[in-house]
């Protein structure tokens, strides 16, 4: 297993694929709501063995905070712990460069997840692409 940033275009194609496969055809969530303008702004993550398996992003919120989004792993890689991988690349990845604090809007269906991962939620249920959601944050 290799966890890296996306820097090449090749990479982040694989990551869009992963996305479009578990957001758009999985979960019905436009393509246009799922590709969006923090495109540009994000640090993307692509997880890969011999193939691409799983994704995640982040983007600043401010000097101290992160947005983490768009994790996804391919249902056939589901199970192997590798959600958890990703996140915790992340978090080192954002601490390395001086972030302090994580957010994130969680499906309510992976809330349990993330709150072993140190979260916790921070807000009412809200829909977010008619799939609720809730706010999560944990310090890095």
């Amino acid at each position: 297993m290799e966890i890296t940033v996306a820097e090449s275009k090749e990479l982040y194609e694989q990551c869009l694929a992963i996305r479009k496969r578990v957001f758009v055809e999985e979960q019905d969530v436009p393509l246009d709501l799922e590709i969006d303008e923090h495109e540009d702004f994000s640090t993307h993550i692509l997880l890969r063995d011999d193939t691409p398996l799983g994704t995640v992003r982040y983007r600043p919120l401010s000097k101290e905070t992160i947005k983490v989004e768009r994790m996804a792993v391919l249902p056939e890689a589901r199970g192997m712990k590798l959600g958890r991988r990703l996140m915790e690349f992340v978090h080192e990845h954002a601490r390395h460069y001086g972030y302090e604090k994580a957010r994130l809007g969680a499906q309510t269906h992976a809330a349990d997840f993330y709150e072993k991962l140190g979260y916790e939620i921070v807000s009412d249920e809200f829909e977010d692409a008619g799939i609720p959601h809730v706010y999560m944050e944990r310090s890095l």
